[in-house]
């Protein structure tokens, strides 16, 4: 095909498909009132930007963000319009629960909760995803919609019961633990730290997640963790982003330059890992965050379906900062970028449908209840 021809069809591609990102932290500046999730948001430039007087570090002591992205976060990147401009159908939103949040970490997780509920209330453009229909129909409408996720369990307190409530409130998508250890499990923490796998209130969250139809998502556990869930699991797992081909295969626990814990999956090194989730009829979503370029995460997602097969990879994009973002690929509304890349590499209309969003799709439709 010509460049002309190509583009058109990724384009009539891309239009067709039911687009779904597996994660996003947005909800954090909606929540701290930053921003409303209806508005197309602009941020200054990082280059000639300066700090407010007075700002502070974050109390994240595992992150080490740059100050524009430790300020703004994703913000410019993530947020309705953006959303409609790339054609994103669905969008997972994470409650994630900062340090200095701990203590009232159920009240922070509700507010979450009900800033993405909000949203859907005062836009008719995006609505509060729950259901395989949900998604097909705002598609139909050429609407979106958000998936309520929590990254870490903090948002329960220390409650399993606690996920029905959530649940209830629109939750179907679930990881136990961040970088940190907490009541359900250990992070992977870094700088040494020795971890363990489950607790046993971690291990009775995954049951109850099965039984709810709560996808479990293994992003951001550990060796042990990771291995625990996959043999407690009933259900297809996803591990919503992660994936790096850039960082060194020696001391995967040690902090990566960012000062953050290296990935959990190194590309295409892990592949004991990446074909467990592949067998467990999984999804892994092909992260954004810190790639150099479009080049880069097109070339990760393509390495992924080499190792696990066309039916395993998805998007976890996990934009957050300007200047953490690949080039041509900054921003949500920047998706059909790939799209057009991978028809570009020759891959076929099925195998750039499931990648997407089929993938994720066929997770959710066998792990949701109805």
């Amino acid at each position: 095909m010509s460049i002309s021809t190509t583009e058109a069809h990724a384009a009539e591609l891309h239009r067709q498909a039911i687009v779904i990102d597996g994660h996003s932290d947005i909800l954090v500046p909606v929540t701290d009132n930053k921003m409303k999730l209806a508005d197309r948001v602009e941020v200054p430039d990082p280059a000639t930007w300066k700090p407010p007087m007075g700002m502070f570090s974050s109390t994240e002591e595992q992150f080490n963000f740059p100050a524009h992205a430790g300020y703004f976060g994703p913000m410019a990147q993530y947020d309705v319009p953006r959303f409609l401009e790339g054609g994103v159908t669905a969008q997972v939103c994470t409650i994630y629960i900062e340090d200095e949040y701990l203590d009232g970490s159920l009240k922070r997780g509700l507010q979450m909760a009900l800033q993405l509920h909000r949203a859907s209330e005062h836009d008719d453009r995006f609505d509060v995803i729950t259901s395989i229909e949900d998604i097909h129909r705002v598609k139909r409408a050429g609407a979106c919609g958000g998936i309520l996720s929590l990254e870490g369990c903090e948002a329960l307190g220390s409650e399993v019961d606690f996920l029905d409530i959530y649940h209830k409130l629109g939750l179907r998508m679930a990881s136990l633990t961040h970088c940190r250890r907490n009541v359900f499990a250990d992070g992977p923490q870094g700088n040494d730290i020795q971890t363990g796998g489950l607790t046993q209130r971690g291990k009775l969250a995954i049951k109850r997640m099965n039984q709810l139809g709560v996808v479990v998502d293994l992003v951001h556990i550990n060796d042990v963790g990771m291995w625990e869930i996959l043999e407690l699991t009933t259900s297809p797992v996803v591990l919503s982003h992660s994936s790096h081909t850039n960082f060194p295969a020696t001391d995967p626990e040690r902090l990566s330059p960012l000062g953050m814990p290296r990935p959990q999956l190194v590309l295409p090194r892990d592949r004991e890992k990446l074909k467990a989730l592949a067998a467990n009829g999984g999804v892994l979503g092909i992260i954004w965050f810190s790639k150099e370029d479009l080049h880069d995460v097109v070339s990760d997602i393509e390495t992924a379906i080499e190792v696990m097969g066309p039916d395993h990879v998805g998007l976890g994009s996990d934009l957050y900062g300007l200047e953490l973002a690949p080039k041509g690929l900054e921003d949500i509304a920047k998706v059909p970028a790939i799209t057009r890349a991978l028809v570009a590499r020759g891959h076929s209309d099925d195998v750039v449908l499931k990648v997407l969003g089929g993938n994720y799709l066929r997770v959710f439709d066998q792990v949701w209840r109805r």
